[in-house]
């Protein structure tokens, strides 16, 4: 009997190899932020039949990232990678803190092994003794990668309870570096690479030990610098709060070429202190994550309320987010601070996390009260956004609608153009509030 059935192909078998490399790109990609895991669905394809497989391993592109930890089990992984990645440029990553002392030496053989073809070197390491700092200051500073774009240095002691920021060299045979993220270290100035990197992230446990004098250095010596990021980790400046500011008659940082600048994890007075020392011409966009405290920011930051205001013009886009402390409370004047210091907001970003008490601030930094018509709060304001963590919370989510509500009739009392957009991130039993549709409608109704 004739079999009415052909003998077809797999559909899998049947696609192209371009086709397969990018499914594959993507199960790797997928994994690019999971620590030790990029490849894991990489490998589990390559093992489903012969035909991906032979593909896989025949595709340099696919093995570029090179990842070390304490794992014995990684290291023959990246020699894997390195056999399978060709001539292709590499990501270099390598987190270990247990036996360091013993692992140096391979972790420095590798890096020089591959420093030709390095795009990408991120290390983070425990050093426990002296030595360990010296030789892997030495080694920074002879290493010549250039192909080097984006750097990456977290080292610590494991036996602080706090980490301390350091001294670090940046290698000077990095003709094409960018990138440079530095977490408690600071660049041992001069630096050759400092000029012509376009991103700088700082991270410290303590900027009040961190001399905001080297910030200027460094900034002084950058020509091409776009984006600035420094995170601070919960600390407060008790040194420079209780100090009488006293203006300066220049500024000590000047940044031509930056574009965005984001600040975390400071207080309002340091902060205040870092925004008014920065002569940023061209600065369009600034991120601030702020903390509360139980005190005051007035009583800590009194000067805040008297100093002369520098501001920068041309910022269109603030987003303002607050990390509370215990029974944080929020005073002026730092909105007024924040108003002055950037008049020409278009877009207005606004998010707090848990703290229902920020949302009286949020309404200090929408209203000034001491203007008159036609004069207001950012009167070039286009869009607004207003986030907050706590949406479930429907008694939060109702003052939102308020506190924009009256933002909005202030603004048409003052004859101010309608705002373009306003995004409110509501819970869903907002909606079932009474007051809800009342509320929505004359937003409505402001914003046509």
């Amino acid at each position: 009997m004739e079999s009415n059935h052909s003998t077809e192909p797999s559909s899998l078998f049947s696609l192209p190899p371009e086709i397969i490399v990018i499914i594959l790109s993507h199960l790797v990609t997928s994994n690019n932020y999971v620590p030790g895991r990029r490849y894991d669905d990489l490998i589990r394809a390559t093992l489903s039949n012969s035909y991906i497989r032979q593909i896989g391993l025949a595709t340099p592109s696919l093995w570029t990232r090179i990842e070390i930890t304490d794992n014995p089990a990684t290291f023959e992984l990246a020699k894997a990678c390195l056999g399978r990645s060709g001539e292709q440029g590499l990501d270099i990553v390598i987190r270990i803190a247990f036996r360091v002392g013993d692992k140096l030496p391979g972790v420095f053989a590798l890096v020089k092994h591959v420093a030709g073809r390095t795009r990408e070197l991120r290390l983070r390491i425990g050093l426990g003794k002296p030595i360990q700092w010296e030789q892997l200051n030495d080694f920074l500073a002879a290493l010549q990668v250039p192909a080097l774009e984006c750097l990456a240095l977290e080292f610590w002691d494991p036996r602080e309870v706090g980490s301390s920021t350091r001294l670090i060299t940046l290698p000077s045979g990095a003709g094409r570096l960018r990138s440079v993220s530095l977490v408690y270290l600071r660049p041992i100035l001069p630096s050759p690479a400092i000029c012509q990197l376009q991103h700088i992230s700082l991270c410290s446990e303590t900027f009040e030990n961190w001399p905001l004098e080297h910030l200027w250095n460094i900034l002084a010596q950058t020509e091409r610098l776009e984006t600035l990021e420094l995170i601070g980790q919960g600390t407060t400046d008790n040194v420079r709060s209780t100090l009488p500011f006293k203006n300066r008659t220049e500024p000590a940082a000047v940044t031509p070429t930056l574009r965005r600048l984001a600040i975390s994890g400071f207080d309002s007075g340091l902060l205040a202190y870092m925004l008014l020392n920065l002569e940023a011409p061209n600065l369009e966009e600034v991120s601030l994550v702020i903390l509360g405290f139980k005190d005051t920011w007035t009583a800590r930051y009194p000067w805040l309320d008297v100093i002369a205001i520098h501001s920068i013009p041309s910022v269109s886009t603030l987003e303002v987010s607050f990390l509370p402390r215990i029974s944080p409370v929020v005073a002026a004047p730092f909105p007024k601070f924040l108003r002055r210091t950037f008049p020409n907001i278009e877009h207005l970003s606004l998010s707090r996390y848990t703290a229902t008490i920020f949302l009286p601030f949020w309404t200090d930094i929408l209203e000034d009260a001491d203007a008159l018509p036609p004069a207001s709060c950012w009167p070039l304001l286009r869009r607004l956004t207003v986030t907050g963590s706590d949406e479930s919370c429907e008694s939060s989510c109702l003052e939102k609608l308020k506190i924009c509500r009256r933002f909005l009739a202030l603004r048409a009392k003052r004859s101010l153009p309608a705002l373009d957009a306003v995004s409110l991130y509501l819970c869903p039993k907002t909606r079932e509030n009474p007051q809800y549709e009342s509320l929505m409608s004359d937003v409505s109704q402001l914003l046509n």
